[in-house]
């Protein structure tokens, strides 16, 4: 692999530690509103911006399902939780933007989540002044599995994609990253990938710590 001259992060599963209270929010959402969510539909909806989760959960649930009071309850469990506890970081995110700048590679974001969500949960954890662009999942039309996020993050920072690299824990974002013709680096997160997933990405590492070995 190529020495990158940028390097994106997805946000949520890669740098942040938040996909498990993520999925204890939805299932605690939608047992509120009387209805059990199974955990494969809440692994189908990790990496997906918003608009493509309330389809998921409209796709399981039904069309009456009321997808937008299950967003409120789901963003008051997470708004709490985080008040409360703070936001956890995955092992070797500071190692790695340290690493990074030390080697004069540019970083940016590209994450599913809202921009403004995701400046907030950047700045709790006092790393949002080390990305230039932050790229939120509302400032494109089609979001992960699509390339667009991807693409827009390296037009952003003036990087042809061939000489960007994507850091990413889902399936939606490993997918969104090869459709863009970037190579991605897989750190697996609480949702499993499989092998033909696994096979798309120029390394799979076990943390943050194991990808800074690589630059």
């Amino acid at each position: 692999m190529k020495t990158p001259k940028l390097v994106i992060f997805d946000m949520d599963g890669t740098m942040l530690d938040t996909e498990p209270i993520a999925s204890d929010a939805v299932r605690e959402a939608c047992k509120i509103m009387g209805f059990v969510l199974p955990q494969e539909v809440i692994d189908r909806a990790m990496g997906r911006n918003q608009a493509t989760s309330r389809a998921i959960l409209l796709e399981h649930f039904g069309a009456d399902f009321d997808v937008e009071r299950s967003f409120e309850l789901y963003l008051d469990y997470k708004n709490k939780y985080f008040a409360e506890h703070g936001i956890p970081t995955k092992p070797g995110l500071y190692e790695i933007l340290d690493k990074l700048e030390s080697l004069g590679i540019k970083k940016c974001v590209a994450t599913s989540t809202d921009k403004k969500h995701a400046i907030a949960k950047l700045e709790t954890v006092n790393i949002a002044h080390r990305f230039p662009v932050i790229i939120g999942g509302d400032e494109v039309e089609n979001g992960k599995p699509a390339p667009d996020i991807f693409l827009k993050a390296a037009a952003a920072c003036n990087t042809a994609p061939d000489d960007c690299i994507v850091i990413e824990d889902t399936e939606a974002g490993i997918l969104a990253a090869t459709s863009a013709k970037i190579p991605v680096i897989a750190v697996p997160d609480i949702a499993p990938l499989n092998e033909k997933i696994r096979s798309k990405a120029v390394a799979v590492c076990a943390d943050l710590f194991e990808v800074a070995k690589i630059f």
